[in-house]
């Protein structure tokens, strides 16, 4: 009588530990893509850097809510690298617990520098 409780104890927090860190890969996984999704976007001729940190944020509010806590922040250096990065909260204990904090980004390179350096090369 007594194993059945003890065990059961175990298997329950094994299991909320698995779902939660299936929850802090989901939701790292997003801010991943957003972040490369939204450095594509900044990267495309017509486009500026402005316009990448909004789609990043954009891709976040559609996938993990409005109420999610994240910031973007886009810059280009001087060679043409575009990168975004964006800082959130993840969730440490279930989804209303206390949270923990990270930083994820996306690099690319500016269209306009790559193209114009294909155009040197060739002439």
């Amino acid at each position: 009588m007594v194993e059945f409780p003890l065990v059961g104890f175990l298997i329950v927090v094994i299991a909320l530990a698995v779902i939660q860190t299936a929850l802090i890969m989901h939701t790292r996984n997003v801010l991943t893509d957003a972040a490369v999704q939204g450095a594509l976007v900044a990267s495309l001729e017509g486009n500026s850097v402005e316009d990448g940190r909004e789609h990043a944020e954009r891709l976040i509010h559609q996938q993990l809510g409005s109420r999610y806590a994240a910031s973007a922040t886009a810059e280009e250096s001087g060679d043409g690298e575009i990168r975004v990065e964006i800082t959130a909260t993840f969730p440490l204990v279930g989804l209303l617990g206390p949270a923990g904090t990270f930083t994820v980004d996306g690099h690319a390179t500016d269209e306009s520098v790559w193209t114009g350096a294909g155009a040197e090369e060739r002439s």
